[in-house]
């Protein structure tokens, strides 16, 4: 069972996702009225100059990372790990973070319908749809970033650390190669990067607010008798 999140860690997760709010409306406004072409064909001219046989299997196989014939299956196994270790609660957290996760992602390439890099460089995955954000990137950040922090919640430091960092080197490498395979520009998946860390922060701290009415509803209905 977990600890009750601390008052704390809510206004953390509620300011991380204001920011997060407020910078990913930044880059889809860049993105839509002052395309940054220039700069994103560069970043992935950049990334293709460094082509070869073995990176490109390396990049391949992070891009799989998040696809949904391995992310769905990886995601079920994290919700479970987390019901045993930390809660249903976290586990149902989860569950939704991801599945709202994927719905929002949806909703903002809609509400963007930013185009994919066409002619720049071998689109060497599957792609399509609009570009911004990326969904790889974006669900990446959820179903790992979120995933680890949930079910090493109770962890020891050391473990809890560890857990992070292997899942922020998946987000990146994840981000790096859908670049690096053609599928999407530099910004669409800085936007998802920011997306992602923003939903999976808001689903936080409105988990910490519940947690926190739950606490209080109890001895304030003790008062009243």
């Amino acid at each position: 069972m977990t600890d009750r999140p601390s008052p704390g860690s809510q206004r953390a997760a509620t300011v991380v996702g204001i920011v997060c709010a407020v910078l990913f409306a930044g880059i889809a406004a860049i993105v839509v009225w002052e395309p940054i072409v220039g700069a994103d064909t560069a970043g992935i001219l950049a990334l293709r100059s460094l082509t070869s046989p073995a990176l490109t299997t390396v990049m391949l196989a992070a891009s799989f990372v998040a696809h949904g014939k391995l992310a769905i299956p990886l995601a079920l196994l994290l919700a479970i790990l987390i019901d045993r270790v930390a809660g249903h609660d976290d586990a149902l957290l989860y569950a939704g973070a991801c599945l709202s996760g994927e719905v929002l992602h949806l909703a903002l390439k809609a509400l963007v319908r930013h185009h994919r890099p066409v002619g720049i460089s071998p689109k060497l995955t599957d792609a399509g749809w609009y570009s911004f954000p990326s969904g790889h990137a974006m669900l990446a950040v959820v179903i790992f970033g979120l995933g680890a922090l949930l079910a090493t919640r109770t962890a020891p430091r050391s473990v809890r650390v560890v857990a992070i960092a292997i899942a922020t080197i998946v987000v990146v490498m994840v981000g790096i190669s859908r670049v690096y395979l053609g599928a999407h520009w530099p910004s669409d998946v800085i936007g998802a990067l920011v997306a992602g860390l923003g939903w999976s922060a808001a689903c936080l701290a409105w988990e910490a607010r519940r947690a926190a009415s739950r606490a209080v509803a109890p001895s304030g209905a003790t008062q009243r008798l």
